[in-house]
């Protein structure tokens, strides 16, 4: 989470966001969670399993990158270090694209 949070804070002004999406703990709890570290990103409660669904989601962590058009463009299971080159070269790419 920290790099992604990372992610968020750099590009905030580059027309990227970040959404998370949390199915499980009550807003109280990931709230805490988030003031606890610093988070900055916005969460999502998914607690009906609605967003899940509509994404095939079967396990976590999964992450998504949505263009503006709302068209899923690639989808990473697992960890991702959101700050690695590749990572971020894809980001920016798409950026670009976008604009």
């Amino acid at each position: 989470m920290p790099s992604l949070d990372r992610l968020s804070r750099e590009y905030e002004n580059k027309g990227l966001q970040v959404l998370l999406i949390n199915m499980k703990e009550e807003s109280s709890a990931v709230a805490a969670f988030m003031e606890k570290h610093d988070y900055s990103a916005r969460v999502l409660l998914d607690l009906q399993g609605v967003v899940a669904k509509k994404y095939d989601v079967f396990g976590i962590p999964v992450s998504y990158l949505i263009d503006k058009k709302g068209k899923v463009v690639f989808r990473l299971s697992g960890l991702v270090d959101w700050g690695s080159k590749e990572i971020r070269s894809l980001i920016n790419n798409l950026i670009d694209e976008q604009s």
